[in-house]
């Protein structure tokens, strides 16, 4: 059931936010929260099909790389437009992971839908590279 924007709770850039701490504190049932049933998940030419396949298949690894990096958001922009709404970031991620240092600048693309007064993510697509030297 889809409601009116000035009734949703939280923004979509703050539901956003919930998934990224959900990864980061690998808080399962706080990710299913923020993510639609049907989500897709694009990253590195691979796809993630919806929410369980999601959390069965991927949520783990991104939560061992999240625990040992560091996530900075350099670039943010959230546009909304009915019960649609777009954010895009840029980012800076630095840390290690299995030992090995980590140094990458990333993008990422979320559409979210307005599901029952909550912001939930739809499509999301990952893509990173290391900087350049």
């Amino acid at each position: 059931m889809l409601t009116s924007l000035a009734n949703a709770q939280p923004s979509p850039s703050a539901a956003l936010d919930r998934l990224h701490l959900a990864v980061t504190t690998a808080d399962r049932p706080a990710a299913t929260a923020v993510l639609a049933a049907d989500v897709q998940i694009f990253e590195s030419g691979f796809v993630e099909r919806s929410r369980d396949e999601y959390l069965s298949q991927h949520f783990a690894a991104d939560a061992a790389f999240a625990k040992g990096v560091t996530r900075k958001v350099i670039r943010h922009t959230e546009q909304v437009a009915g019960t649609m709404a777009l954010v895009m970031e840029e980012t800076e991620t630095a840390g290690t992971y299995d030992g090995k240092p980590v140094k990458l600048i990333g993008t990422e693309t979320t559409v979210l839908r307005l599901d029952g007064g909550t912001w939930k993510i739809v499509p999301i697509h990952w893509s990173s590279r290391k900087p350049k030297t």
